[in-house]
């Protein structure tokens, strides 16, 4: 690794300037104490340590520093708090929404009827809950959340003073993740991923959001919507969220180049290795060339954006999409190859009914209603992994692509993996 990278490495984000100088200004921290508390907070977001030096250069005012303001008291009493408690913290990525995590998270005050808490870099609160405007309410903060590490948002809690005013619990379990799914796809760049429950507090309900860490960062508008412009990009920052500033943002560029060599490429090498280097080959997606030690050939350019979501880092094809087979002997190179389309209901043979009687073969007492409820909480008509929709033509599938809207004709089928995770969830409930 260069000097140059090691650098870049260990610089301060604003936030970490910001307690540096809180602290300062209250005295009793020497600058070794003061880096130890930032290191063990470094550390728990796996970034490399920064050095003493750095805390001088903010002790001393030095001009890349300029501007920054000493952090809120709230937010730095936060900070410590992480330091000196790691353990509590490192319960989140294993289990966010576990019960003695979010004990820990979201104390009650003895004394009267509020939380003791504070917004912090993983926590914000909202006073109140509805669908209608839960998007111009909480997409920045929930952007915010999925470009850093994750994060909560407290439906029923007063900002400031942590009042505890509660929530309709019925509302809040219920409302529509299909259609906040489809407004995230329609307003960003990716999709989110989130999950909720909700916590009791002498007979108030509040509700909670985990929203995780977005897989392909950073998350960004790419329209111009609730006060947000195209382009836009917000991380979340102690106890705000805002535009994301420089070194934050070339820490995502720097993770998701490493992710990318880690995981991505390294794959590709092993099935390399794997299947050996002379049965091993390149597509270009720009060109349809096809590359390798033993020769080449071109797939028919029109065939191309049929297969161009492998662009996308997805290797599952988008809902209605058709598979793409090579087929025919190569006999010499630059050979333009056919293709073939495999069926949708190939990969999805059931329709609802044969996935139910699949089902039932399994766990006799299933009913339909209770077959339909696991398959609305967990979201599953969405998830390729489980289902697809049938589309009846292809207007209807270029218009899911593009607003996310499926037609009431359309019907959704299944896979043996979704026969398999709806019984495993009925029995698990005592069905």
């Amino acid at each position: 690794m260069t000097a140059a990278r090691r650098q870049r490495e260990g610089s301060l984000t604003e936030d970490e300037v910001g307690v540096i100088r809180n602290l300062l200004a209250r005295g009793g921290y020497k600058n070794q104490d003061i880096l130890g508390l930032v290191n063990t907070v470094r550390r728990l977001e796996g970034r490399a340590d920064t050095n003493g030096g750095r805390v001088s250069d903010v002790k001393t005012g030095k001009p890349r520093y300029k501007g920054i303001k000493p952090a809120p008291d709230q937010d730095t009493d936060a900070f410590i708090a992480r330091a000196k408690n790691p353990a509590g913290f490192d319960r989140i990525d294993t289990d966010p929404l576990r019960a003695d995590v979010l004990a820990a998270l979201f104390p009650k005050n003895k004394g009267d009827d509020s939380l003791n808490i504070t917004e912090t870099d993983r926590i914000e609160c909202k006073e109140s809950f509805g669908e209608k405007h839960f998007i111009s309410n909480c997409i920045r903060a929930i952007v915010a959340f999925a470009n850093n590490k994750g994060g909560y948002i407290a439906f029923g809690v007063k900002d400031g003073t942590w009042e505890i005013t509660g929530i309709n619990a019925s509302t809040f379990r219920r409302f529509d993740r299909r259609k906040i799914n489809r407004a995230f796809r329609a307003i960003l760049s990716c999709g989110i991923d989130f999950d909720t429950t909700v916590l009791q507090y002498g007979g108030k309900s509040v509700g909670i959001m985990y929203i995780r860490p977005a897989k392909m960062k950073p998350v960004m508008f790419i329209r111009q919507d609730n006060g947000a412009t195209e382009g836009h990009i917000y991380y979340r920052y102690q106890g705000e969220n805002r535009l994301i500033g420089p070194s934050e943002l070339q820490q995502i560029i720097e993770e998701r180049i490493r992710s990318l060599s880690e995981t991505i490429l390294t794959k590709h090498i092993q099935n390399i290795l794997s299947n050996g280097i002379e049965n091993s080959a390149v597509l270009n997606l720009d060109t349809g060339e096809v590359d390798g030690k033993a020769g080449s050939f071109v797939i028919d350019e029109e065939l191309l954006p049929q297969i161009s979501f492998v662009k996308e880092g997805e290797f599952v094809e988008k809902s209605g999409a058709p598979a793409l087979k090579l087929i025919g002997e190569i006999k010499s190179a630059a050979k333009v190859v056919a293709t073939k389309t495999e069926p949708l209901t190939t990969r999805y043979p059931y329709s609802w009914r044969e996935m139910m009687a699949e089902v039932k073969k399994q766990v006799p007492g299933a009913t339909p209603n209770q077959i339909n409820a696991v398959i609305k909480a967990e979201n599953m008509k969405e998830n390729k992994k489980y289902a697809a929709y049938n589309f009846r033509n292809k207007k209807h599938a270029d218009d899911h692509k593009k607003t996310g809207n499926v037609p009431s004709v359309t019907p959704s089928i299944y896979n043996q993996a979704a026969v398999d995770f709806v019984v495993k969830k009925l029995k698990k409930n005592g069905t």
